[in-house]
């Protein structure tokens, strides 16, 4: 269940959220990774508190967020995941790695404390070799491993004041972007930061707003970085992807990115900071030292393809055009033949033509869009929706013949679609017109 609220007065809200806190101590913020310990890890008491909350919060998470519905895309996720997690650290018996996909098209990764790791399909498909997927992973494994919520929860409470910090960057962030797409009109672009608000804030997520908006300061977050490359230098992958992965988004593919939707990567100049980071390791590798082979191209597309395709669909419901576009580019080269593909990109070029500034550009886009329609027919007949865009089209172009063929098409192929209703009464006004014979 989604859900798009206006601007609310969610500062106040999250700085009460995360002022609710327990009672203050001195603990020391050294801990070692999990990964020390081996098969005889075992969590301190405060950590365990801390992995309590955190399900907790996942369940409250879960309940809100559409989880992307792709068993063996978790199958092979899981499988990266399971070629960076060092040997002593996978030896442990009270901490495994689990990933959920959330259907989103943010530029979103984290982790709980416990080893749940959440990645949004707005940033895998972003990615282009399975080695950029294990730059990610490995970044927020290493949060995980080296236990950062529990050193941060602690700093925090020695110090008294990390977590009010931390609600008001987040809620000022949230807040004015939101407050300024409204004002300017973008109601998509509100809504979109309406969600991340209403899911990481307004339901009082502190974990979640930590992991992934605030980040755990530059000292941590640096040192994830740091775990996260050597962990893709051990497991086989390419170094050269750790850079590529800062670049893939800061090129934006013409679209401008919310400061509010980055948040695994950071503010511009925190990923252009990263980036740098990110060549500098890349080029201290020894010369000569082959790339790494730990991914497979084949099973990264076919993989990915499916949710680079559906991250159009959802960029298409916001307007990114032009992202959309590159989206579907990607898809198609990798499967022509993806019948889907076709009809999203026929709703791109019909959402372009309306758009389009005159009416010679609109028309060619017209004729694109019903180009890509019947090779939607082609690839596959039985597929509904694009028998009725088609039924539209000649209805509107007066071809009544052929428009009782599509919507006859139509309601074959799905009988029981919501608006068949509908397209039975227009096939009824055909008919009484005279417009469909009897064998069409």
């Amino acid at each position: 269940m989604r859900r798009f609220p206006f601007v609310r007065p969610i500062a106040l809200g999250l700085i009460l959220v995360f002022t609710q806190s327990l009672t203050w101590g001195c603990a020391t913020t050294r801990l070692p990774p999990v990964s020390a310990s081996g098969a005889d890890f075992q969590p301190l008491p405060d950590e365990q508190r801390l992995w309590e909350r955190s399900r907790e919060e996942e369940k409250t998470l879960l309940e809100k967020v559409t989880v992307y519905d792709d068993p063996l895309l978790v199958d092979y996720l899981e499988g990266v995941v399971g070629r960076l997690n060092p040997p002593a650290m996978a030896a442990n018996g009270e901490l495994r790695y689990r990933v959920t996909v959330i259907e989103d098209p943010t530029l979103n990764a984290f982790a709980y404390p416990h080893g749940s790791l959440f990645v949004h399909t707005g940033l895998l498909a972003r990615m282009d070799t399975e080695d950029e997927i294990a730059t990610v992973f490995g970044h927020e494994m290493t949060h995980v491993e080296n236990r950062h919520m529990l050193r941060f929860q602690r700093a925090a409470r020695n110090r008294q004041i990390g977590w009010t910090v931390a609600a008001v960057t987040a809620a000022v962030i949230l807040a004015g972007e939101q407050g300024e797409a409204y004002g300017e009109g973008d109601w998509a672009r509100g809504a979109r930061i309406g969600v991340l608000a209403d899911l990481f804030i307004g339901l009082g997520l502190q974990l979640a707003v930590l992991a992934s908006i605030n980040g755990y300061g530059r000292e941590l977050e640096v040192e994830a970085d740091g775990g996260g490359f050597a962990k893709l230098e051990a497991a086989g992958y390419d170094p050269a992807a750790a850079p590529e992965v800062y670049q893939a988004l800061l090129d934006d593919h013409g679209q401008e990115a919310s400061p509010a939707e980055a948040f695994f990567f950071g503010s511009h100049p925190k990923l252009s900071s990263r980036l740098e980071n990110a060549k500098a390791w890349a080029a201290s590798r020894p010369e000569g030292e082959p790339a790494g082979t730990a991914g497979e191209p084949d099973s990264f597309a076919r993989r990915i393809r499916p949710v680079v395709r559906d991250d159009a669909r959802l960029n298409l419901e916001l307007e990114r055009y032009d992202l959309a576009e590159w989206e579907l580019e990607r898809v198609l080269g990798w499967m022509p033949g993806d019948p889907e593909a076709h009809l999203l990109l026929a709703e791109l070029r019909f959402a372009q033509a309306e758009a389009a500034s005159d009416e010679e550009s609109a028309a060619i886009l017209e004729v694109e869009g019903e180009t890509a329609l019947r090779e939607a027919v082609r690839l596959d007949p039985q597929r509904p929706v694009p028998h009725r865009e088609l039924g539209l089209l000649a209805y509107r172009r007066a071809d009544y013949r052929a428009a009782c063929v599509e919507f006859r098409h139509y309601l074959d192929a799905d009988p029981d679609a919501a608006d068949a209703g509908t397209i039975r009464d227009y096939l009824l006004e055909l008919e009484q017109d005279g417009h469909c014979p009897a064998d069409s």
